[in-house]
């Protein structure tokens, strides 16, 4: 019924909406939008997954979600389909290349899914059962959104996917604004654009089974190959509870720049600031501001080169991260301040801290790695302007 009216309304130039109206609980299986369309899931109705990964192949709950070619853990693969799904690989190519086998895909624009009710993944056994006999990397993503100009999500409760929950891929023009997102469980991020330019993500609130934000634009091979960067991201007056805030990679080999994360407040999350990536990705970050965030958290600050530790690989698989900006960060952390961890081969540098205090403690590591301290910087940086060695 739901898949059918998607089609009736989706692809009209006048545009079409399709309502799941207040009250209502309705089951579904995996769908795919359209483009002019907008999905309205109103106050009081939801929408909910009968893809629970409970069963083995072939039962319902695990065929609901059908294989397609898509993108898991930032690399091209085969994977079950999401909850709501954008673009379809139209034709593969012929032979397959390995780091993007599709040669025509389907495009999508100006779609919204909004409304004020609640999109519910109910996906907890996808990494509770499934995923323990199975490639963990199949995991449905809950809203697996490829090529998409123009895609806004507002307004919603989203919970329990089974794997990263908001994932709008190879997508410009993203508006993700006034959700609450709340998951558990191994790789439930909250909102992951990935290989995704223009976005803006407001006003949600993200308590999540692991990064409540994460930018990504590829991962190794493929991602370089690909090589389509994450680029323009604007998220502002977030809240963060359980999870690792606002990540940058690690799957940078695209590149992610031109990022600016600002006046968000935490509460218990793990980390305030967290940018990481490893040998092998290649890529790197730059261009990003870290601007007015407050709030208590676990660790303050993590800059990595060398997440996944890795021997030394050659030049383009080497990371970069260049032209962090950290200003106004007041925070309150339980067991580190700082960790700036460059490689021999790969410093991170042009990196400053403006007016940074961080309470509570002072614990630091900083190794490949120097930053610039302007005005108040609390407690004093071993990496700063009195260590250029390092």
């Amino acid at each position: 019924m739901l898949e059918q009216a998607l089609a009736d309304c989706g692809d009209r130039p006048e545009g079409g909406t399709v309502l799941v109206p207040s009250g209502l609980t309705l089951y579904t299986a995996s769908l795919w939008l359209r483009s002019n369309l907008t999905l309205r899931v109103e106050t009081t109705a939801t929408l909910l997954s009968t893809a629970t990964g409970k069963g083995d192949s072939p039962a319902s709950s695990i065929d609901d979600a059908p294989m397609v070619y898509t993108r898991r853990d930032s690399l091209m693969a085969w994977a079950h389909a999401g909850m709501l799904n954008g673009a379809r690989c139209l034709r593969l190519k012929q032979p397959l290349v390995g780091w993007d086998d599709c040669a025509e895909w389907s495009h999508l624009s100006n779609v919204a899914i909004e409304g004020g009710g609640t999109l519910d993944g109910d996906g907890d056994n996808w990494y509770l059962k499934w995923a323990t006999t199975h490639d963990s990397n199949q995991r449905p993503m809950m809203l697996d959104l490829l090529w998409i100009d123009g895609l806004t999500i507002r307004d919603l409760a989203i919970r329990r996917p089974g794997y990263w929950t908001i994932h709008p891929t190879f997508s410009n023009n993203v508006v993700v604004v006034n959700n609450t997102v709340v998951t558990y469980g191994q790789n439930t991020d909250g909102c992951d654009p990935d290989s995704a330019w223009n976005v803006y993500i407001a006003g949600n609130t993200f308590s999540t089974g692991d990064d409540c934000i994460a930018l990504k634009a590829g991962r190794d091979w493929s991602g370089r190959m690909v090589n389509i960067s994450t680029a323009n991201v604007l998220a502002d007056k977030n809240y963060f509870l359980k999870g690792h805030g606002v990540s940058i990679g690690s799957e940078t080999s695209g590149w992610i720049r031109n990022v600016t994360i600002r006046d968000s407040k935490l509460n218990g999350t793990n980390l305030a600031v967290r940018i990481k990536t490893a040998r092998g990705r290649g890529g790197g970050v730059e261009n990003v501001l870290y601007e007015n965030l407050a709030g208590s958290v676990l660790a303050g600050i993590s800059l990595s080169l060398n997440y996944e530790t890795k021997p030394a690989t050659n030049a383009t698989a080497t990371p970069e991260m260049r032209g962090i900006t950290l200003r106004n960060l007041d925070l309150q952390a339980k067991s580190s301040f700082l960790v700036c961890e460059g490689l021999p081969d790969s410093k991170i540098e042009g990196i400053v801290f403006d007016n940074v205090k961080v309470s509570g403690a002072s614990g630091q590591t900083c190794e490949s790695c120097h930053i610039e301290s302007r005005h108040t910087v609390k407690p004093q940086i071993k990496c700063g302007d009195h260590d250029l060695a390092n």
